[in-house]
């Protein structure tokens, strides 16, 4: 009697680097849109960063959802604190802009929650390590029923590594998740910077713009423009024919066996 072989166990080592990112959008997907944005965070440990929001939702007797568009003079000394509380974990933020007058992918018959898969899938593919597994969150996205998102985006990303990458991927509501509302902090206050450094609006002494300004400083981007530094990691996204190596690099690896990487970073569509 002749017995399949069974396929060999894969054993991951008790210190293998993981690593969670998420991710939310800033910005209308339309044609018309100028900027639009996918930013968020990744971080080794996400639960110290959890209970690090605790701490300061306590300290500021704040339950309210904190989120970009919610920032005023009232709340300014609050994200202040939130990015100074930010900066002593091992968070790293990371972007990818499409900005329409580079290139627009928007309105060439591929469904708006595709191309928002495009947008996640260049900037996961430019920032994680070679040596790494990822867990995904992401913020809720329209799709059509028989669709998801965040599914799309881990099959795109492991297929473009050629890995698996991304263990597990998932959507949730950004109200009762602290981490995506860092999340959408970090993609408000990039699309904010490159509408003010465009010319097309927003007061340089508004609160808005002070707490972006604020958060690029402190992260090592002032202006939060392309390039890459030790916690910051910022892309434009661009066609085939457009495409460039992306300087997206995060989370400096504690172990030296960690520091090869992967500085790939071209979009899907």
């Amino acid at each position: 009697m002749v017995t399949a072989k069974r396929a060999p166990h894969v054993h991951v080592p008790r210190d293998y680097p993981t690593s969670t990112i998420c991710l939310d959008e800033s910005g209308a997907r339309a044609t018309g849109a100028k900027f639009f944005v996918v930013g968020g965070i990744k971080v080794r440990r996400p639960g110290q960063l959890t209970r690090t929001m605790r701490a300061l939702r306590d300290h500021w007797g704040h339950e309210g959802e904190l989120k970009f568009s919610g920032i005023n003079r009232g709340s300014q000394s609050l994200y202040y604190d939130l990015i100074g509380r930010l900066e002593e974990t091992d968070a790293h933020l990371v972007g990818c802009v499409v900005e329409t007058a580079v290139h627009n992918p928007f309105g060439r018959g591929r469904p708006e929650w595709l191309v928002h898969a495009d947008v996640a899938t260049q900037l996961l593919v430019g920032c994680i390590n070679r040596r790494e597994l990822v867990g995904l969150m992401v913020d809720m996205v329209t799709t059509p029923p028989d669709c998801s998102l965040e599914d799309t985006v881990r099959m795109q990303v492991n297929r473009r590594l050629n890995a698996t990458s991304v263990v597990s991927a998932l959507s949730a509501d950004s109200k009762s998740n602290d981490l995506l509302q860092i999340a959408d902090l970090v993609a408000g206050a990039l699309r904010f910077e490159r509408h003010r450094l465009a010319g097309l609006g927003g007061d340089g002494g508004s609160a808005k713009a002070k707490v972006a300004a604020r958060l690029g400083q402190t992260f090592g981007s002032p202006g939060m423009l392309d390039g890459r530094g030790d916690r910051i990691n910022l892309a434009t996204f661009r066609s085939r024919g457009g495409e460039q190596k992306a300087a997206l690099r995060v989370v400096k690896p504690t172990r030296t066996s960690d520091t090869r990487r992967v500085s790939r970073a071209a979009p899907s569509a």
